[in-house]
C-alpha cells in the first residue's frame, strides 16, 4: 500500500514543480485536469491544478478504502519547492522538501535536459482529441532507474506511464479545462 502511494506521488512529482523564472512549464496560464490513476489494480481519482504557467501546481488524489477510510493526499509545488500532504477531516498535514525534477520541462527540452533524463522524443500522438508530444525519460529514485513515458499537450501531462521493475502505474487526464480560475482554497491550501 505504501509503495503504491509512493509511486502515485512520484507520478505527481514528475510535474510537481515549475521551472525557473526564465521559462514557462506550460503553454497555458492555468488549467484544471481531472485524472484517473491506476497502480497494481488500484484506481484513484485526482485533480491537477495549474496556475501561473506552472509556477503553482497542486495535484490532489483521493484514497478511498471502502468501510475503512477516505482521505486526500498529494503534492503542491511553488517553483522548486514541494510539499507532500495529506488532508483528513479538514486538517492539512504537509512536509516540505526540494524537488529534484524542478527543471523537467516538456515545452523546452534542451540538450542538457535530454542528456540528464535520457529524454527521447517519440513524435506526436493523439490523446483525448489533443495532439500530444510523446517522450520517454528516466529518473533515478533511491538509486533505481524509473522509466517514464509521457504524452504532453502544451506541456501538460495528458497521460503518464511509469515503469519500475515489474510495477507499472498509469495516470490519464479524463477532463481538461484550460485558462480557468483556480479555486482560492486550493491556492492557499499550504501557506507560503
Amino acid at each position: 500500500m505504501k509503495k503504491t502511494l509512493l509511486l502515485c506521488l512520484l507520478l505527481s512529482m514528475a510535474f510537481g514543480a515549475a521551472a525557473q523564472d526564465t521559462f514557462k512549464k506550460y503553454a497555458v496560464k492555468s488549467a484544471i485536469a481531472k485524472t484517473k490513476s491506476s497502480t497494481g489494480g488500484q484506481v484513484t481519482d485526482g485533480t491537477l491544478y495549474i496556475d501561473d504557467y506552472g509556477a503553482f501546481e497542486c495535484d490532489i488524489k483521493t484514497m478511498d478504502i471502502p468501510d475503512f477510510i477516505t482521505y486526500d493526499y498529494g503534492i503542491l509545488t511553488r517553483k522548486d519547492r514541494i510539499w507532500v500532504f495529506n488532508i483528513q477531516e479538514g486538517k492539512v498535514d504537509a512536509k516540505e522538501s526540494p524537488n529534484p525534477m524542478s527543471d523537467l520541462n516538456f515545452l523546452d527540452v534542451t540538450p542538457e535536459l535530454a542528456q540528464k533524463y535520457e529524454i527521447e522524443d517519440l513524435g506526436e500522438e493523439e490523446f483525448m482529441g489533443k495532439t500530444c508530444h510523446k517522450y520517454t525519460y528516466m529518473v533515478l529514485t533511491n538509486r533505481k532507474k524509473v522509466y517514464w513515458t509521457i504524452w504532453a499537450y502544451k506541456g501538460i501531462p495528458m497521460k503518464t506511464v511509469v515503469k519500475q521493475g515489474r510495477r507499472e502505474s498509469v495516470v490519464e487526464v479524463v477532463d481538461l479545462q484550460e485558462n480557468v480560475p483556480i479555486p482560492e482554497n486550493i491556492l492557499h491550501l499550504i501557506p507560503e
